[in-house]
């Protein structure tokens, strides 16, 4: 790595990837919650929500998917931990509190967060290889569905997802966003947030299909 400014590059990246695979996975959520809340209006154009809700399904599928890809020539979570290993003098407490001259509570911070922690280091490394199950069946679905046609699926007599679960897109997510803080919070004591979200745009197009003219004809 050539410099620390790189590394916190790779955080923002990460991040940013993190930030959208969980925007588009609640709305994915909350749309879905809608769906069943309006049932009847939602079934109003009931290809339109199927389409919506598989899109963003599709689009949170794909963020996760780079998080998690194993590609040694891609960056991802896997690749960011490696290059953490190689490079722990970064975390050094005199390199740290260069990076936080500014901040006079750093000394603080930096107890409370407590040093480099190289078993949990090699525990986020397998969470994020294909050595765990729940990821190694992600990357399946990835090459198999999501990015590729793959051919011992056009013929299968059981669906895939019959045989290989649906990846918990919202473990894979927190669990992404807690290995990512950890090590930012090392770096320079910084914790990413998720971001703040409302729905009220969302629920107000679910209300205001209750006084669409078909649905108030369907009640009179």
């Amino acid at each position: 790595m050539d410099s620390p400014d790189k590394f916190k590059g790779f955080i923002h990246k990460l991040w940013d990837e993190l930030y959208w695979a969980n925007f588009y996975y609640d709305i994915l959520i909350e749309v879905s919650k809608l769906c069943g809340e309006h049932e009847k209006a939602a079934n109003f154009s009931p290809v339109f929500w199927t389409c919506t809700l598989q899109a963003h399904y599709q689009t949170a599928m794909v963020y996760l998917h780079r998080i998690y890809d194993q590609n040694k020539q891609s960056f991802n979570l896997h690749r960011f931990l490696l290059t953490v290993r190689e490079n722990r003098e970064i975390f050094d407490s005199a390199n740290v509190r260069k990076r936080r001259q500014s901040d006079p509570h750093v000394g603080d911070l930096m107890y409370a967060i407590g040093q480099l922690d190289i078993a949990k280091l090699n525990g986020d490394i397998w969470y994020s290889s294909n050595e765990n199950p729940e990821v190694e069946n992600l990357n399946r679905w990835r090459d198999r569905v999501t990015f590729h046609n793959d051919e011992r699926e056009l013929f299968r007599q059981k669906p895939f997802e019959e045989e290989n679960p649906r990846p918990d897109i919202g473990k894979l997510i927190e669990v992404g966003f807690d290995i990512l803080n950890r090590y930012s919070q090392y770096f320079d004591t910084t914790l990413h947030s998720k971001g703040c979200r409302d729905w009220k745009d969302m629920e107000f197009v679910f209300e205001a299909l209750e006084y669409h003219p078909k649905a108030i004809r369907n009640r009179t």
